[in-house]
């Protein structure tokens, strides 16, 4: 058992050492924002990243808090998976450095937490891309009154198995030690994620999974340059990166490479995306399927006729043959996106690359540079870009309601979050706009547009009556039957909710 006193000398200590030894800094620069998200330096700014001395300022550890060297264990990803670069990191566990900065970010982060409050973190492993195991596993525990994990970062593909159920998690929103209202918790999440005023999952900066998640678009700059394309970054702060922008340079950018008169797999191709990125573009745009009424309750009341809007601008995109190639229709891959879509765009053959931004990782070796850019606006008219997180990768932290000690949990994961933020996200965006080994100071912009305005549909997370499926059918046959689907559907949809609403006993 440590004193009081020595407690807090070791804190200093390994404060004051982080400090001096620290390569990479706080999340981003000061930045100032308007209301299109035009963000530009503040006064003073010289562009660096530096730590923020007024974040340090926002935690205070619980004075002389000891756990006697409690076990806390958290439900998620061990890092062993095997096929993207991402899968290889835990945003839970790091048990020694090994000179990767996100892991040993992880490293310093844990050693910090452990000695604040004399606590072992541990993780309860599920291997990537093992998502299934997720939803088997906790529900069973969680049924059985198990006393499995004191938390866990969900993947999104298992919450409506965990959190559509009754008695399976608390009400975040009830734990007072967790205070969600601060800045390593993602407000959006927080205020989207509700149902009925109950709150039982949210992400933050512990959440680095999803972090990783949100879907972007990446740009060539090696055809940018050859095609003596305009400064992109500047159209995204100007507001001005829309599809109509996005189709212009990608139509400009096609090339039939092996002369037999068409554009397909083996050419140079303006775009590249998947038949479910129509449902990302619609959220982006800010629409919801299910919006939520006044009592904080689901429902499903979309605004048909600008969904219509959007599909057909998108629509006129996917359905240019001489422009665009979806992953959907590659044969002969385990995975066309990891195999061969990666690799061409890293080959220069891809102007607008749609995927995850853990792909990122696999394009730091590529020759030619790359920009990271945010999903399109519909038109110039939208406020704000929005980014939306993809359910196979994106983590939610939930506390099940088998925790016994619901004050110990909310206080180590509010110090985890707040040294997440410190340390973590820090690295995550030195890794993610570095190629190979050249900062890219502007995607950093486009970070802070894209981490800071995470869009969330409930009906997403849920997929009520398949939902989902409504855009995968549009989207491959390039015909905007949104209106009909959605009647068609109707019945089931609102059934599925009407059911989750019971199991949660929401009225």
């Amino acid at each position: 058992m440590k004193t009081r006193t020595n407690l807090k000398s070791a804190i200093a200590v390994i404060l004051l050492l982080s400090m001096l030894f620290m390569t990479f800094a706080c999340s981003s620069p000061d930045k100032k924002t308007d209301g299109n998200n035009q963000i530009t330096q503040a006064a003073g700014d010289s562009g660096q990243i530096q730590e923020s001395e007024a974040a340090v300022e926002e935690f205070t550890p619980v004075p002389g808090l000891d756990y006697g060297g409690y076990k806390f264990r958290i439900f998620g990803f061990d890092g062993k998976g095997t096929m993207w670069q991402a899968m290889k990191i835990s945003e839970i566990i790091a048990e020694e450095e090994i000179g990767e900065p996100i892991h040993d970010s992880i490293y310093k982060r844990n050693k910090i937490v452990e000695e604040l409050y004399n606590i072992k973190i541990d993780c309860v492993p599920v291997t990537y891309p093992n998502r299934e195991d997720f939803a088997r596993i906790a529900s069973k525990a969680i049924m059985a009154g198990e006393d499995m994990f004191d938390a866990s970062f969900l993947v999104g593909m298992a919450v409506s198995s965990i959190l559509g159920k009754k008695n399976m998690t608390y009400n975040l929103k009830t734990i007072p030690e967790l205070d969600l209202s601060q800045n390593w918790w993602d407000q959006n999440s927080a205020k989207d994620l509700s149902i009925g005023n109950s709150l039982n999952m949210v992400i933050g900066d512990v959440n680095l999974y999803s972090s990783l998640a949100p879907v972007v678009i990446y740009a060539n700059k090696q055809l940018m340059q050859q095609y003596s394309i305009n400064n992109l970054y500047r159209l995204v702060k100007e507001g001005k990166w829309t599809w109509d922008a996005l189709h212009d340079i990608a139509k400009t950018t096609s090339k039939d490479l092996d002369g037999n008169g068409k554009i397909d797999k083996n050419d140079q191709v303006g775009f590249s995306t998947e038949y479910g990125h129509l449902y990302v573009a619609v959220m982006c745009a800010g629409e919801k399927m299910t919006p939520k009424n006044n009592q904080d309750i689901p429902v499903l009341e979309p605004n048909k006729e600008r969904i219509s809007n959007i599909i057909d601008k998108v629509l006129t995109v996917y359905s240019d043959k001489d422009t665009t190639i979806f992953g959907n229709n590659l044969s002969n891959f385990n995975n066309p996106y990891f195999e061969f879509l990666t690799p061409k765009f890293r080959d220069g053959e891809i102007m607008f690359f749609v995927q995850q931004l853990h792909v990122s990782f696999e394009l730091r070796g590529m020759d030619a540079d790359y920009a990271i850019l945010p999903f399109p606006k519909f038109d110039e008219n939208q406020a704000n870009y929005g980014s939306y997180i993809t359910n196979a990768f994106a983590t939610y932290t939930i506390i099940p309601i088998t925790c016994a000690d619901t004050e110990r949990t909310g206080n180590i994961l509010q110090a985890m979050g707040y040294y997440s933020k410190k340390y973590v996200t820090p690295a995550y965006y030195d890794v993610t706009v570095t190629n190979k080994l050249v900062r890219d100071e502007e995607s950093i912009e486009m970070l802070d547009i894209i981490l800071h305005n995470r869009v969330f549909d409930i009906a997403s997370l849920y997929d009520w009556g398949g939902i989902s499926g409504i855009f995968e059918t549009i989207g491959g046959k390039w015909n905007n039957t949104f209106a009909s689907q959605l009647e068609k559907n109707e019945t089931k949809i609102n059934a599925a909710i009407e059911n989750t609403l019971a199991e949660l006993q929401v009225n």
